[in-house]
Parts: C-alpha cells; sequence; structure tokens
C-alpha cells in the first residue's frame, strides 16, 4: 500500500490529539504531519492553577513540540500562510506541503485590540502571564470593585471567567480581605454556560449567591476608559478598580480566505463526521461551527473535551478510510466538565448536548475530589499530547 498524509493544520489540544490517535490508528508508512509556528504546547487550562499558586510558572505546564519526533509524527515549524482545501494543499513560510487529508486545528485567535482600552486597562485571563498577574494582584489586593468581562460570544473555555469569580473570592476569602472587595460578572450571555442548558447556568448563580458574586448578563463591550477607569457597554457602563477581561475570539483570517468560514464567522462542519463541505478536509475543537441539533440555537462549547473527541472520531474515520475496514464512528455530541469553585474543590458537568429538544447536561456539586479528578486529567493529556 501506498503511504497517505495527513496534514494537521495546528498544534493546540486538538490537532496534537488528533495526531497522536492517528498515530496509533495507522501504519509508519503513513505520514502524520503537524503544522504549527509555536515551539511548544501549553494546555490553556493551566491559567487556573496559575490564579491559585498551585503551579507558579508557565514553563510547568509545556513541552517541546521537538519531542513529537519520539512519536514518529513530523512537526514542521512554520507559519501558514495559505489553505487551500480543494488540493489539501498547504503554502508556508517554509514551503508547500500536500496531503490526502487535511484537519484544521487552527483554534481561536484571541484580539485584545479589538476592543479600545483593553490592553492598556485588563488582565487577559486567556493569557498565562495574564493568569500570573492576577494571582500577584489578588494578593496585594486591599479592597475595590473587581470586574470581569467576557467581551463578546463564542469564546474559549466557556467555564474559565466563572472559575476565575470562584477563584478571586476564595483567594480574598483566604487573606481576610473578602469584604472589603466587589466582584462583578459582565457578559453578553443571558445566563452562565448557556449552550450547556439551564442545570449548570442556575447551579453557578446559586454559588455566586451564596459568595457574593454580581452576575450581569447580556453586557457586550463596545470599549474600556482607562483613564476614567470604566468599561462601556452597548447599553450602560460600570467602574472598576481591577479588570479581569475574556478578550473577543475569531476564526484565524487564513480559514476565512480559504473559504471555509459561513456566516458566523467559524468553520461549519457535518455533526457526525465533522468534515466540511471540502471531502477529505476536516475541522475540530475551536475553530468550528457546530450548531447544536435542537431548538435551542445554541452552538456546541468551544472546550477541550470536546476538542478531544472530535479529534479521535477524526481519526478513526481517516484510518478506517485508508485501511478501508469498517470502523468508522460518529460523534455524539457528548461531554462532560470541570468547573473549579475555589477552596480547593471543583464541580462536575456532563450530559449530551445533541439531545432534544434541549441539551441534557448534570451538574454534580463542588467536591475536592472532583478538583483531584481534574487535575490528574489535565496531567495525564499534557504528557499524552507531546
Amino acid at each position: 500500500m501506498t503511504g497517505k498524509k495527513v496534514l494537521i493544520l495546528g498544534g493546540g489540544f486538538g490537532g496534537l490529539a488528533a495526531a497522536q490517535h492517528l498515530r496509533r490508528l495507522l501504519p509508519p508508512e503513513h505520514r502524520i504531519v503537524v503544522i504549527e509556528k509555536k515551539t511548544n504546547f501549553y494546555l490553556n487550562a493551566f491559567n487556573m492553577q496559575l490564579i491559585s499558586g498551585e503551579m507558579k510558572d508557565p514553563c510547568e505546564g509545556q513541552r517541546e513540540l521537538s519531542e513529537l519526533g519520539r512519536k514518529d509524527i513530523d512537526w514542521v515549524h512554520a507559519e501558514i500562510d495559505r489553505i487551500d482545501p480543494a488540493s489539501k494543499r498547504v503554502h508556508t513560510s517554509t514551503g508547500i506541503l500536500e496531503g490526502d487529508y487535511m484537519v484544521i486545528a487552527l483554534g481561536a485567535d484571541k484580539r485584545p485590540e479589538a476592543i479600545p482600552g483593553f490592553t492598556e486597562s485588563a488582565i487577559n485571563l486567556y493569557e498565562a502571564s495574564g493568569a500570573v498577574q492576577l494571582r500577584e494582584v489578588l494578593q496585594n489586593f486591599h479592597g475595590g470593585r473587581i470586574v470581569i468581562i467576557c467581551c463578546t460570544t463564542p469564546f474559549s473555555c466557556p467555564g474559565a471567567p466563572y472559575e476565575a469569580a470562584f477563584l478571586t473570592d476564595s483567594i480574598l476569602r483566604g487573606r481576610q480581605a473578602r469584604n472589603t472587595a466587589e466582584i462583578h460578572l459582565y457578559t453578553p450571555e443571558p445566563r452562565p454556560l448557556p449552550s450547556t442548558g439551564t442545570v449548570m447556568g442556575e447551579g453557578v448563580l446559586a454559588m455566586f449567591k451564596e459568595r457574593n458574586i454580581e452576575f450581569h448578563p447580556q453586557q457586550k463591550t463596545r470599549r474600556i476608559d482607562s483613564n476614567a477607569r470604566k468599561v462601556i457597554f452597548e447599553a450602560g457602563e460600570a467602574s472598576f478598580d481591577l479588570l479581569v477581561g475574556v478578550p473577543p475570539h475569531a476564526a484565524p483570517r487564513i480559514a476565512k480566505d480559504a473559504g471555509l468560514t459561513d456566516e458566523t464567522g467559524w468553520i461549519p462542519v457535518d455533526l457526525r463526521v465533522l468534515e466540511t463541505r471540502f471531502a477529505g478536509v476536516f475541522a475540530i475543537g475551536d475553530i468550528t461551527s457546530i450548531r447544536q441539533p435542537n431548538p435551542t440555537g445554541f452552538f456546541l462549547p468551544k472546550a477541550w473535551v470536546f476538542a478531544d473527541e472530535e479529534a479521535r472520531i477524526v481519526a478513526r474515520n481517516i484510518a478506517s478510510e485508508i485501511l478501508a475496514d469498517a470502523n468508522a464512528s460518529k460523534f455524539d455530541g457528548t461531554g462532560s466538565c470541570y468547573l473549579e469553585t475555589g477552596d480547593e474543590m471543583a464541580a462536575y458537568g456532563s450530559g449530551s448536548f445533541y439531545s432534544y429538544p434541549a441539551p441534557r447536561v448534570y451538574m454534580e456539586p463542588p467536591s475536592k475530589h472532583f478538583l483531584k479528578e481534574r487535575r490528574e486529567l489535565e496531567r495525564e493529556r499534557l504528557e499524552a499530547l507531546v
């Protein structure tokens, strides 16, 4: 059999998971090629450990992509300039690559510059350096108004801003400084975690009430007035002493230029096999636009647990086609996640996002056991991916 080549665009969670699954499924004559401009992989979920102080330095959660060679996975260290999905050709800063299959796992670009004043005023929750900065600021915070903003939707790791609010509350209580601080979360969402249905959102709101954290829904950020220390929303404004932000997210421009995106700005894929409109070209993870097959109108959350399962499904189906066997698989929209709630605890949510007439997701109350499970899973996935 002539060897096939699978091009994987992006060395983030989804791309690396797809590469590992494919390598296990395919004989060595078939090449797995990961194209990534960064030199290392960092699991963004570790940002919460940086905030809490469990992890002191982001380097603890990084792995060098050069290590992929040990697993017979090729890594091309290059910037992707152009994608031609019809011919499965990729133009990069180091040359042109052609494949028999293509998996697009480029994630979501974070664009703080899209909100005037964000870079100057807000701690970026989605940068490891921002998580470290927040930890240091909270250790010396002596009172005032803490505001967490989700600028636009959708955004990756939809639980992250809520976890940041819980950790902020927990850290300040640990320092006996909570009674001098207000904590407010502003989001364009109608409720917390709306794509999960109602149970998790109601659970988060109940915990917010217990901890005196104020929730402000349907607030889309327009700009930040750095001098006046105010966030200007489409309707109203909010003053702050400490501002933490989730920046706007967007699909990388090369995906749009390639004609892969739709009116949502993201790449639509088949609900079950995750193939784009181009045969043999798949997309997984945060770059995708997967509308839930129910009347809610919500999209599948941009979370690593889904990227992991999507990678597994795509790898099985590519391998099945290459090897001419009958082991094709379909993505069923099930998923689970851990939500850190401070005090060394986490809640656990799981269920079906493809259920009709709405997602059927349940949440187990916070416990130390669930946080321990999360930590073990994070470490396990980091070691398995690179």
